[in-house]
């Protein structure tokens, strides 16, 4: 099949400020205006009171944080009018708010308004948009300030910390509103704990309102910090989770390892370090600990795994080739310590900012991170974590793929298919979707790739060794049984992809599940760590799944060097189709568990390297959108892909970088998005998504006829970085013209007024079943 140039997108020369959805119903005033104006205000008293009267820090003026409870959301310019910034966002709309006017004399004057009621001429009282919808105000308490971690190892209340028991923690303050205010305050809390006896062993001040403090400290000063305004969250520090340390050995003799070409792409891996495995060594540039007191040795062996995998894409097939030659380099970095730790000073943010940093400035544009935090605490729908932040803010400032593993499940009392290992096998797959079992950090990243896990085969040993008490869970090309589900933050598409991660077995002779650590048919084959006693290994997780999209994205860079970050997402995504074997596998879950399992599916890069003639790929890469309006692309159909008898396929992704706030629950600065218009003229296009102004005539709908259904549908990947969908159709298309037209979006969230435009690419992808030359039509007519 010949291999042809991919196609360029046109855009149109036209933008405008889009049409802004309607405003949602006014809200119902309350029944008793005044007497619900008083509660709020006697509620306001006594917080002021009590935060009054708490200590200060030296140097931190004053402030007022208050917790409000929301019965329906309030936008944002109404806050801070009233002269709040909103801090943070939690589940159950409760918002967190900051005011520096502790006499909070513009609340209290619109309060004064609201609680006169329904005036003359007036359907409802003033200022009830913001009043209304207040159930509850109040102060912070320390137990609020109790990180997830620590609530999972039972502390709940500052009693659980016994005062003379010694703790390192990350202490999380909430943002200033310069980088100088930052620095001042936590300099201050450095002071105030340091005087208290407390020792700080790091401290971490990020540009995108992200400020940690890794302490160590006694349980009666962890209380005092727990009562500290300024402190945000209080938690314990993130454990790396390695897996299985000890696998089998598997030996392999006489491999030729030639070294790639000097300028292969580069993968950065951030694991627990590397080995001079003789099959590594040729790609392995380079091997750095972060910070340099780690060194390089990797005494775990994950990393030397997932730098495999990465290196080479499919071991078993270089094994089945005679050679392992890898297309890609790869540079390793080591954040965890000999004892499987992450470093012990450093926060999490401050170790994975200079670990990418690093790898960003030897020329990585590819970084996996199958590490994951040991707790296994599922993601519950609320805040991201500072972890998760920080990849995103990277990701977005150095124009870079991050990609990072789901996460695994495991036996405990935490095991989502039941207290008993044997229930895995009556469990399956339904357990997958459950709450116990969703993504992990930091796979709530929204701009990094997550990856989920699908088995490569049923996993059961050849020979004598494979009894009747050794049972398969899964077979080819359905979930990996311990792989996560999403969805993501704010019901985000996560994992957005799946690749091969092994399998795993139940053994009933022991009663245990085991995987590709104990047997090397169930995982994935991988480099072993300790190779002077056998060269290969294998192991089973999204861990593995992850470096085999990092490969692959690697091999799009090589092919289109010059490609964003953003584009290599897009393809990534364009490529990726669910196996019928696991849709099939999840069918009677729904469509819900369908998508939270598999994403968008496996990426196929053979798509996306190269058009062929009845398949072609039209790209527009490093476009800029301002925030609030909308751009057009022509999408050329042929004639012959119109009228001829079969099925054709539109397919669109769509991948940007919007800034992220790890505070707000509304995670997104912004969002794309984007409609698939046939059957109008550019002009009628623009006329009907552009703003009006008050006085203008309201706009007409669209013919249902005109919007393509693509699935999934805009409000299932509304708040996904990485959008991909499909549009298909059997009949002749020809009534609806020549060209198609993709609409593309910006909607402004909670970001500023410096945010003014948001980069993206997207590459649209037109294929027919039929033996057509699609390509040469359409390269005939973009010439023209």
């Amino acid at each position: 099949m010949a291999k042809l140039p991919h196609l360029l997108l046109e855009r149109l020369d036209k933008t405008l400020d889009r049409r802004k959805p309607p405003p949602p119903p006014a809200r119902p005033a309350r029944d008793d205006v005044k007497s619900h104006a008083a509660s709020i205000t006697a509620k306001i008293d006594a917080a002021t009171s009590e935060q009054m009267s708490l200590p200060k820090i030296e140097g931190i003026d004053p402030e007022l944080i208050l917790k409000v409870n929301l019965s329906s959301s309030v936008q944002e310019d109404a806050w801070r009018t009233a002269g709040f910034k909103i801090l943070a966002q939690e589940p159950n709309g409760i918002l967190v708010l900051f005011s520096d006017d502790t006499e909070l004399k513009s609340f209290r004057q619109r309060l004064a308004e609201y609680q006169k009621g329904t005036q003359v001429d007036a359907k409802r009282p003033a200022y009830n948009h913001l009043f209304a919808a207040i159930d509850d105000v109040g102060s912070i308490t320390p137990p609020d300030r109790i990180g997830f971690r620590m609530r999972a190892e039972g502390k709940v209340a500052v009693s659980d910390f016994e005062p003379r028991a010694n703790f390192t923690v990350d202490i999380e303050l909430w943002d200033a509103p310069t980088h100088l205010d930052r620095q001042v305050r936590v300099q201050n809390v450095v002071a105030y704990i340091g005087a208290a006896g407390g020792e700080i062993l790091s401290r971490y001040v990020g540009t995108a309102g992200l400020i940690i403090l890794r302490a160590r400290m006694r349980g009666a000063l962890l209380r005092d910090a727990l009562a500290l305004p300024v402190v945000a969250r209080v938690d314990l520090p993130p454990v790396p989770d390695l897996g299985e340390r000890d696998p089998p050995f598997i030996t392999l003799d006489d491999m030729p390892a030639p070294a790639p070409a000097w300028d292969a792409p580069l993968i950065g891996i951030i694991d627990s370090g590397s080995t001079d495995h003789p099959f590594l060594a040729p790609s392995l540039v380079e091997s750095i600990g972060v910070p340099a007191t780690l060194g390089t040795a990797d005494i775990w062996g994950h990393g030397t795994k997932v730098a495999g995998i990465a290196a080479f894409g499919d071991v078993r097939e270089c094994v089945s080739r005679g050679t392992f030659e890898s297309p890609v380099r790869i540079i390793s970095v080591k954040v965890v310590s000999d004892q499987g730790q992450f470093d012990d000073a450093a926060t999490i943010p401050e170790q994975m900012e200079a670990a990418i940093r690093v790898l960003h400035e030897r020329g990585c544009r590819v970084i996996n991170i199958s590490l994951g935090d040991k707790l296994r605490i599922p993601y519950d729908g609320g805040r991201v974590s500072p972890w998760a932040a920080v990849l995103d803010t990277l990701a977005r400032e150095l124009d870079v793929v991050i990609i990072v593993s789901a996460g695994n499940s495991a036996n405990g009392h935490r095991a989502p298919w039941g207290p008993q290992a044997e229930q895995i096998t009556q469990t399956y797959p339904a357990y997958l979707v459950s709450s116990e079992n969703r993504i992990v950090d930091p796979a709530t990243a929204a701009i990094a790739l997550t990856v989920g896990s699908v088995a490569h085969a049923n996993g059961l040993p050849d020979g004598s060794s494979a009894g009747a008490e050794l049972r398969t869970i899964a077979s080819l090309n359905m979930p990996t049984p311990v792989t996560r589900s999403g969805p993501g933050v704010n019901d985000s598409i996560k994992p957005e992809l799946i690749d091969y991660g092994g399998n795993v077995l139940f053994d009933g002779m022991t009663q245990r599940i085991v995987t590709g650590d104990h047997y090397a048919s169930a995982g994935m084959l991988t480099l072993r760590p300790d190779y002077i006693q056998g060269l290969l290994t294998s192991s089973t997780g999204t861990s593995m799944a992850a470096p085999r999209i990092a490969y692959k994205a690697a091999l799009l860079i090589r092919a289109m060097p010059q490609a964003s970050a953003n584009m290599i997402r897009a393809l990534l995504g364009l490529s990726a189709s669910p196996p019928t074997e696991a849709l099939e596998c999840l069918q009677r879950l729904g469509g819900d568990a369908q998508r939270a399992c598999l994403g968008y599916g496996v990426p196929d890069i053979a798509r996306v390297l190269d058009s062929e003639e009845r398949r072609v790929v039209l790209i527009a890469d490093r476009q800029e959108l301002a925030t609030d309006q909308f751009a057009l692309y022509r999408v050329p159909l042929p004639k012959e892909f119109q009228t001829t008898k079969g099925e054709r396929y539109i397919r669109v992704s769509l991948a940007f970088d919007p800034p992220v706030r790890h505070t707000r629950f509304e995670y997104l600065g912004l969002r794309l998005n984007y409609h698939l218009i046939r059957g109008m003229k550019p002009e009628a296009i623009f006329e009907h998504f552009r703003r009006r102004a008050k006085d203008e005539a309201p706009f007409e709908k669209l013919a249902a006829s005109s919007k393509c259904e693509l699935q999934p549908s805009r409000d299932l990947r509304a708040t996904s970085t990485l959008q991909k969908s499909t549009f298909k159709m059997a009949r002749n298309i020809d009534r609806y013209g020549d060209d198609y037209f993709l609409a593309v979006f910006a909607e402004r969230r909670w970001a500023g007024e410096d945010i003014t435009h948001q980069r993206f690419a997207v590459a649209v992808e037109l294929e027919h079943e039929a033996q057509i030359n699609v390509h040469q039509q359409l390269r005939v007519r973009l010439r023209v």
